[in-house]
């Protein structure tokens, strides 16, 4: 395989070349590049009923746009996407929509984005400059497979009520439909995996097809608690997969067509399988690397709280580079890391980019956005969004020749106020690390969230024993009597003290909550501060502990 993976590969990164010459080019030259894409993108609205509301086609700048077209947020544009599930034409473009693509919402429903040709394209724009810079600049890579994570459908319906697909086929959709079939011809995981229904299953059947994948050089996912609790999986089913992997059998339970159809892509390796178990007997290495030798980069999400859970990331790939993931949504693509930059690029050769000022959200030009400077993001897209708030919160770090470089710093619509404390995210994650620092209580999982009973009050959700989590909570809370809203309400008794919480299993868990309300797993990305499920429920814990 690695000699057709090579080939897939080389000829991607040549495919790819014009697209990261694109985005150098727009580098140099935002002020060039991103009004070139708001009149394209104009143009595709304009005769779609919300295009005419909001007068698209007289639209003469940039200015013009942020004066004439207000901001929205998803709430804003329901109606509209409403009408779109049940097949009505040119609402928000005049383009037909292809599919509604399914994601989470804060307040607990699901939401669907509608996807166009357009929009399609421009997650290739940003895409494919990324996948140049990995051939290219670790050439490596380019010698065998890679895994790009693939998720099960965690929705009941496939269809919208006017016909509409619901969801994309796999991730190799992100990019250049020309390219989707090289892409596959380098896939470690074949793509009828994720239409196998359960998490469950498509974790088991995800390792088998790895295992058989000596030649794998690439692991993409999103959250790396997505990888360890692959990684959990495998050292439970180790020597279940092994027997698979030996005869060709697939030991977990499939409708007979899909089985059918795994057996051939997931043929026996009996070599692999006897060597594997010679080698390492009844469990799998803690260092994963040893599995698969040539393993080079593993790319997922390292800022923010998903620094806690690379941690354990880092301990069974000890000896593999990790590269973080830009910032992208089900609704766009805000940036994306290229090696060498000091923080992700805005992809500019995408959408319309706006960063708003989050006190009074002016837009302030990309090209005056000040280093250090933190911002709201707002995208106009091919799918008919327009300055639409996604409301996450990025800090400038530098330039990169005149576009700004950005790390995500959190949600600004995640904020909890029980008494007037305006607990917000950032302030949630500083607390955490702070007294994980302070008590050297490491856990795999943490998070934070409010509680109304028996009085107002925050419960810290620990992975560990009932001691572990009132030792962290105990920290927690002077953490957050650091703050002067919390102090204040702490002081006045609106407010009773932090309760520390031990829960096990909180990644799986928490992941299946997610999964529940709409969001695919493989994009779950635990928050410190999580104010929009219940987790006394979704854990299977109540308090234990109270720190004082």
């Amino acid at each position: 395989m690695s000699g057709l993976a090579l080939l897939a590969n080389t000829v991607t990164a040549a495919a790819a070349a014009p697209a990261r010459a694109r985005l150098e080019a727009a580098l140099r030259d935002p002020g060039a590049a991103q009004p070139a894409i708001l009149r394209r993108i104009l143009r595709g609205v304009e005769h779609s009923e919300y295009g005419r509301r909001v007068g698209a086609a007289g639209i003469r700048d940039g200015a013009d746009f942020a004066a004439r077209v207000p901001l929205v947020e998803f709430d804003d544009l329901a109606p509209w996407i409403e009408r779109i599930a049940r097949g009505d034409q040119r609402v928000l473009t005049s383009a037909p929509v292809r599919f509604m693509e399914p994601t989470g919402g804060s307040s607990g429903y699901l939401k669907l984005v509608p996807y166009t040709d357009a929009l399609l394209a421009e997650f290739g724009a940003a895409t494919m400059p990324w996948l140049f810079d990995l051939l290219t600049r670790r050439p490596a890579l380019r010698g065998g497979r890679a895994y790009w994570a693939i998720t099960p459908p965690s929705r009941r319906e496939t269809h919208t009520a006017g016909g509409l697909a619901i969801g994309m086929q796999d991730d190799a959709d992100y990019f250049p439909a020309p390219l989707r079939a090289l892409l596959r011809r380098s896939l470690a995981v074949p793509g009828a995996v994720a239409r196998t229904g359960q998490i469950g299953t498509c974790r088991y059947l995800t390792l088998l097809a790895l295992l058989g994948a000596s030649d794998l050089r690439l692991i993409s996912v999103w959250s790396p608690s997505f990888l360890t609790l692959l990684v959990q999986a495998l050292d439970e089913a180790w020597d279940r997969l092994l027997h698979d992997l030996e005869r060709g059998t697939i030991s977990v339970p499939l409708p007979r067509a899909a089985a059918l159809r795994l057996a051939r892509e997931l043929p026996a390796q009996a070599a692999r399988a006897r060597a594997l178990r010679a080698r390492f007997g009844p469990r799998p290495p803690e260092d994963l690397g040893q599995l698969w030798k040539q393993l080079a980069l593993i790319s997922c999400w390292t800022g923010g709280h998903a620094a806690t859970a690379l941690r354990a990331v880092d301990a069974r790939f000890p000896r593999v580079e990790v590269q973080g993931k830009g910032l992208l949504a089900t609704e766009g693509v805000v940036s994306i890391p290229l090696f060498g930059a000091g923080a992700p690029a805005l992809a500019i050769t995408s959408h319309y980019l706006e960063l708003l000022d989050p006190r009074d959200g002016r837009t302030v030009p990309l090209q005056l956005a000040d280093t250090g400077g933190s911002y709201e993001v707002a995208l106009t897209t091919g799918g008919g969004f327009l300055r639409y708030r996604l409301r996450d919160l990025v800090r400038v770090e530098g330039m990169l020749h005149r576009t700004p470089m950005v790390s995500f710093m959190g949600r600004a619509d995640c904020a909890s106020d029980l008494a007037g404390e305006k607990l917000t995210p950032g302030l949630a994650e500083r607390a955490i690390a702070d007294a994980m620092a302070a008590t050297g209580v490491n856990a795999a999982f943490v998070m934070l969230a409010p509680a109304l009973h028996p009085s107002p009050h925050y419960r810290l959700y620990v992975e560990g024993t009932a001691q572990e989590a009132h030792r962290l909570g105990s920290a927690v809370e002077r953490e957050l009597g650091r703050a002067h809203h919390y102090a204040l309400c702490r002081t006045l008794g609106q407010l009773a003290p932090v309760q520390g919480v031990g829960v096990h299993d909180g990644h799986r868990r928490y992941e299946r909550a997610c999964a529940e309300r709409g969001q695919r797993s493989g994009s779950v990305k635990p928050p410190a501060l999580e104010c929009g499920i219940d987790l006394a429920v979704a854990l299977g814990s109540e308090p234990l502990v109270a720190a004082r």
